[in-house]
């Protein structure tokens, strides 16, 4: 009988050694009919019972199994347990070979369905009880250790090669030793190796005696591809025919060699004038100078706009001047500078692109630290007024300026000797050769 701890326990299956004495001619009960367990006896008919089964009669409402009576109430009848429990019996695994006997208060102890795996071991060998690691199998107590130890899929083991997974053996078997990097496995080529599978593509590639490979002159042109245990006699008999092929090769890098310096002496003649056009370009590109804006004074009492020497933006560009103003604010000591771009008639001007599209970046120079120059930014676009940005055909300069507003807060900082610094740092030109030209001092 299989253990479940769940299940009703009902009579005893068991047999008596002799008949039971006449006085114990009810020793069976009338439910289950078998020996009676734990007896209970009704008060309607005076019956005996298994306590389990007669409980179970009252659970579902049914009346006295034996004279109908309803209303069941019953006692324990501990003089029949008594008589009962010291009869001899054997075990109910008689027929497979158990050869027990002893009292029926005994038997259970025998029979020992106890789940507790401490408790598992202990009882008769014949009596089928569930594995202890849950894998469904029902085996009789003399096989289940032999099978927890050695057969069960859900015993607890260990991967015998990488010594770092622990599982059960289905788990490591099916799912870990498709993977596990030091499980051995077969040469893929067939050679005869085993090898560790993480070790599997180094193998196939430098040491499996069955892979093809090239042979080691295919560099040079020889296009043989054999299984690396039969290179070596194909090197030995093709000597001569690897040296032709060495030979040719050293040849053709010989003239090939030849052919990419000639073309790299024509390249770098090709830089070098390249690099002299650059230079004569950037001496042909007009640098502003510093322009000193001096009589800071005078200029600021008289109100007079003061205009640069002209410039030309690059080599064949824009020819332009700047116009200063100092502007006193509402409150005396703030004043304002107002600095103006003009373009002027140049000399390169047919083949310039107007109006002029761009941005004229220009500094007002800090005299005492040189680390905070105040910067002004003339951005030319759709929305300037196009007589600030046209081409100058009557006069010298354009009537109009781009002009920017910047507060001069500090003037200490920027004039010093009564003396202003102007200098043009950039020209980012959009409309012409696309680039920012620098104009350094």
């Amino acid at each position: 009988m299989a253990q479940n701890p769940n299940k009703r326990v009902v009579g005893f299956d068991c047999e008596f050694l002799e008949p039971p004495p006449e006085h114990l001619l009810q020793s069976e009960c009338p439910v289950c009919l078998q020996i009676i367990r734990e007896p209970h006896q009704v008060t309607c008919c005076g019956n005996s019972f298994c306590y389990s089964c007669i409980q179970r009669v009252k659970d579902y409402n049914k009346p006295c199994p034996t004279c109908n009576k309803e209303r069941l109430s019953d006692f324990p009848d501990k003089r029949l347990k008594r008589s009962l429990y010291a009869l001899k019996v054997r075990c109910s695994h008689q027929k497979d070979g158990c050869e027990w006997t002893g009292e029926l208060g005994q038997l259970d102890e025998h029979l020992n369905t106890d789940p507790l795996p401490e408790k598992q071991l202990n009882g008769c060998s014949f009596v089928e009880i569930n594995c202890l690691y849950k894998c469904g199998d029902e085996l009789q107590r003399r096989d289940i250790q032999n099978h927890q130890t050695d057969r069960c899929p859900k015993r607890p083991f260990n991967c015998e090669h990488c010594h770092n997974y622990e599982s059960t053996v289905d788990d490591v078997t099916n799912n870990h030793w498709p993977v596990c990097g030091f499980f051995p496995i077969p040469c893929p080529n067939e050679c005869g190796s085993t090898l560790q599978r993480q070790n599997k593509d180094s193998h196939v590639a430098d040491e499996c005696p069955l892979t093809t490979i090239n042979c080691d002159f295919h560099h040079v042109g020889c296009a043989v591809k054999l299984p690396r245990q039969d290179m070596p006699e194909h090197q030995r008999e093709n000597l001569l025919t690897h040296i032709s092929l060495l030979a040719t090769s050293h040849t053709k890098q010989q003239d090939d060699l030849a052919e990419q310096k000639a073309i790299n002496i024509k390249q770098q003649a090709q830089i070098n004038k390249q690099h002299e056009e650059i230079r004569a370009l950037r001496m042909q590109v007009v640098s502003l100078p510093v322009l000193a804006m001096t009589n800071y004074r005078q200029h600021k009492t008289n109100k007079v706009r003061w205009y640069s020497l002209p410039v030309y933006t690059h080599h064949q560009g824009y020819k332009i001047c700047l116009g200063v103003n100092i502007v006193e604010g509402f409150v005396s000591t703030q004043v304002y500078i107002k600095v103006h771009v003009f373009f002027m008639r140049g000399e390169f001007d047919d083949s310039l692109k107007w109006p002029f599209q761009g941005e004229i970046s220009i500094q007002l120079l800090d005299q005492v630290n040189g680390e905070q120059n105040a910067k002004f930014e003339m951005n030319y676009d759709r929305s300037t007024i196009i007589k600030a940005c046209s081409r100058v055909t009557k006069g010298e300069r354009a009537t109009d300026g781009q002009a920017i507003n910047k507060c001069f807060l500090s003037e200490t900082k920027y004039l010093q000797n009564d003396t202003l610094f102007f200098q043009i740092c950039s020209v980012r030109l959009l409309n012409s050769i696309h680039r920012s030209i620098k104009l350094h001092v």
